[in-house]
């Protein structure tokens, strides 16, 4: 066997810093708290830690470094320094997520030229268009990062391509939450990618186009029939006919009650499905620019029956995980920690605050959490 495909079982206590993850870490319950290829920090550690059904994982051999003190050792010193004080927001101070923001900008002008050459019926390949998402999905070490990355991004001018990009990427990390192959991860990820190009060539204001599902009369007319010019600008292109069709159904539910066409969960591509959950938590996280625990709050309530089952639960769950360390402001006027998830009501984990107190949301119902910190 090839040395740099080789893996060991590793328990949690030997875990170090720098270790790189061989196969998801996925609990019991079959909630995915860390994918392939994440390369382990502090708080990576801490989200299998506080897995009570996960003891070992396995990791690459190649990136274990006898010269790193596991993680268990370190903690005791960490816990009583005054260096061990929680950062507010300290995703932006990184500079990993500069080099995201940056490859982001760089990917978004990038897909701006891609759609105008696929608007004027020059030849675009998937491999390329693929290139765009890939490019953004490699600069963070796991879905984590990159879903946090999305949901800190400033408001951007060109929201419909900001969109599609954010779409493109949830589509990537659901696939791969899936466990899709890597084809179909492409796919998915390029549908998501192209799955709003029909609204490029729409008669509407930019302000229209983004709150379109709240036009009526004439107005509303014109924006429903975006799917259909974007399978139209597509249709010749050479690009897998899942991708095609995602473009075209990405707005029909399972219950028959979407457009254009009111197709129902049998003639409905898990690609499309995918692409559909993504599409509707991205338009509430950047275009509505809502606090995620207050879309975790009503995002299953709201799609169940419309969206796909599968797909939406474990897309809320471990969309709900990646959030397990992060700094949230409570209702209270407090900045907290988000230590352990309840997995009965998602949106009300256990948190504690900066002061030491620790408040399990679940039964103090007159707390909330109202934003990222």
């Amino acid at each position: 066997m090839d040395s740099l495909q080789e893996t060991k079982r590793v328990s949690l206590s030997e875990l170090c810093p720098d270790m790189i993850l061989a196969k998801d870490a996925v609990s019991k319950s079959g909630v995915v708290i860390l994918t392939k290829n994440t390369r382990l920090d502090k708080a990576n550690y801490k989200k299998l830690e506080k897995t009570d059904d996960i003891s070992k994982v396995e990791v690459w051999t190649y990136s274990i470094d006898k010269r790193n003190k596991p993680f268990s050792g370190t903690e005791e010193k960490d816990n009583n320094t005054s260096s061990a004080k929680p950062r507010i927001n300290p995703i932006l101070r990184k500079p990993e997520f500069k080099r995201f923001h940056d490859t982001y900008d760089k990917k978004l002008n990038e897909y701006k030229n891609c759609v105008k050459a696929l608007k004027n019926g020059k030849n675009t390949n998937q491999e390329e268009l693929y290139g765009i998402v890939e490019g953004i999905v490699d600069t963070a070490n796991c879905a984590s990062d990159l879903i946090h990355y999305i949901s800190y991004l400033d408001k951007m001018d060109d929201r419909t391509y900001s969109h599609s990009i954010n779409v493109a990427v949830l589509s990537h990390i659901c696939a791969t939450w899936l466990h899709l192959d890597k084809k179909d991860i492409e796919k998915a990820s390029v549908a998501g990618l192209l799955h709003d190009i029909g609204k490029t060539s729409l008669d509407l204001s930019e302000n229209e186009i983004l709150n379109g599902e709240t036009l009526s009369g004439e107005k509303l007319s014109k924006f429903k029939k975006h799917p259909e010019m974007g399978y139209n600008i597509l249709i010749s292109q050479d690009l897998a006919e899942d991708i095609k069709q995602t473009v075209l159904s990405h707005h029909e539910k399972i219950d028959g009650s979407g457009y254009p066409k009111g197709l129902t969960d049998k003639n409905l591509t898990e690609i499309s499905k995918i692409v559909a959950v993504c599409n509707a938590y991205d338009n509430l996280v950047s275009i509505k620019r809502l606090c995620p625990f207050d879309i975790i709050t009503d995002f299953e309530a709201m799609n169940i029956g419309r969206l796909d089952t599968k797909t939406l639960f474990q897309f809320t769950k471990n969309i709900t995980y990646t959030y397990v360390s992060s700094y949230v402001q409570l209702s209270n006027n407090k900045t907290a920690q988000i230590m352990f998830i309840n997995q009965n009501f998602l949106s009300r984990p256990i948190v504690v605050t900066l002061d030491g107190t620790v408040i399990d949301l679940a039964y103090d119902r007159t707390t909330k959490i109202v934003s990222m910190a």
